[in-house]
């Protein structure tokens, strides 16, 4: 079983790591293929909830590389039949819904070999919120990671244009308490309930990431996020990541309702 497996992840890591070809020949026409590794291409819920992903791997100390994100059809039928992909046509990988992401581990000659190294990256990921195709049983897929509302969203749904309502952006749980000198620093730590007691640089980006439903807001209008992670929600602003969400996060979120 696991030659099976390793032999399934080593021809996908030898057509995304060495280069993928950028046509393919169909009938004696050339074919050109989309196969990008930009997490920028994601949904923009999925790709800041995908670098936050990254941000605690590697406080984990976990090398992780993110190999693909979004894949046009022609480059998923050249998955299929080269054996890497059970599917014809791609649904959480497609350019419309940009919901997953492949990756592997980032050190030359053990990219798919190491079982503790998916386990543990996935074990983040799930926390965050994203599907592991490591948990399924009739084709495991350990290098892909997709947002799938907690597995309520399913391939065919997507491939039909129903994909699932924005991903909330994580939160790290709070931890136990600390030292006396800790507490106090947290005691410092300013928590704004309403956008309109935040700072005006943050205002605007804020408003973009609660109507995309990355951050959730009550009936009462209150949101409760830390002046630290204003930082944070103002920085994927500003790299374009709310403006070429918004639309289709909120297209999602109507659909889910």
């Amino acid at each position: 079983m696991w030659s099976t497996i390793t032999a399934h992840c080593t021809a996908r890591w030898q057509t995304e790591m060495f280069g993928r070809p950028k046509h393919t020949l169909t009938c004696g026409r050339c074919i050109p293929m989309l196969n990008s590794r930009n997490i920028d291409d994601l949904r923009a819920d999925v790709a800041a909830n995908c670098r936050l992903w990254q941000q605690l791997c590697k406080q984990a100390g976990l090398a992780v590389l993110v190999t693909g994100t979004v894949r046009d059809e022609e480059y998923q039928m050249y998955c299929y039949n080269n054996g890497t992909s059970k599917a014809k046509v791609p649904s959480f990988h497609s350019v419309k819904a940009g919901l997953a992401f492949d990756f592997c581990k980032n050190v030359k000659g053990h990219e798919f070999d190491d079982l503790a190294f998916f386990s543990k990256a996935a074990a983040i990921a799930k926390e965050i919120g994203f599907e592991w195709g490591g948990d399924w049983k009739s084709f495991p897929d350990r290098p892909h990671l997709q947002w799938s509302a907690g597995g309520t969203y399913t391939s065919a749904m997507v491939r039909a244009g129903k994909y699932p309502p924005a991903m909330p952006l994580y939160r790290q749980p709070e931890t136990d308490p600390q030292p006396d000198h800790q507490e106090e620093e947290d005691d410092d730590m300013v928590m704004y309930h309403l956008i309109k007691d935040m700072p005006d640089w943050a205002q605007p980006s804020v408003k973009k990431a609660v109507g995309l439903g990355v951050i959730q807001q009550s009936a009462a209008g209150e949101v409760n996020v830390y002046e630290p992670n204003l930082q944070t929600i103002v920085l994927l602003d500003r790299l374009g990541l709310f403006d070429k969400g918004v639309a289709g996060g909120a297209a999602a979120a109507d659909q889910a309702h």
